[in-house]
């Protein structure tokens, strides 16, 4: 009996996750704009098999450090995490730009435009 009762609460409570959960990430409103980078760091694993090494196409994660000016005309520096492919490396050095969309109401989370 106690086990029954277990199993129907586990499945309320995945069943209320996944309902609640994508409506708190429907809301969110993207701002495209270009971003400088003022840090990147990047590590040193990499992810992929044989043939993603062989073609270039392995990935690896890059922390950036951007700068980029709001909507309301606000200058600001925020940090994240973002996978990138490895043989882009160029692409994200310091003093380049890029295109990020950023969170109208946080805009502390970013993420990239173009998947590169």
């Amino acid at each position: 009996m106690y086990i029954f009762i277990g199993v129907i609460i586990f499945f309320l409570i995945i069943f209320v996750a996944l309902w609640i959960l994508p409506l708190k990430y429907q809301k969110i409103e993207w701002i495209e704009t270009n971003a400088q980078i003022i840090e990147s760091d990047f590590s040193h694993r990499t992810v992929g098999h044989e043939i993603t090494y062989a073609k270039g196409e392995s990935k690896r994660s890059v922390k950036l450090t951007v700068q980029f000016t709001s909507l309301q005309n606000k200058s600001i520096t925020v940090t994240s995490k973002v996978w990138t492919y490895t043989k882009n490396r160029a692409f994200f050095e310091e003093g380049q730009w890029v295109t990020i969309l950023y969170n109208k109401k946080k805009p502390q989370q970013f993420k990239l435009k173009y998947q590169i």
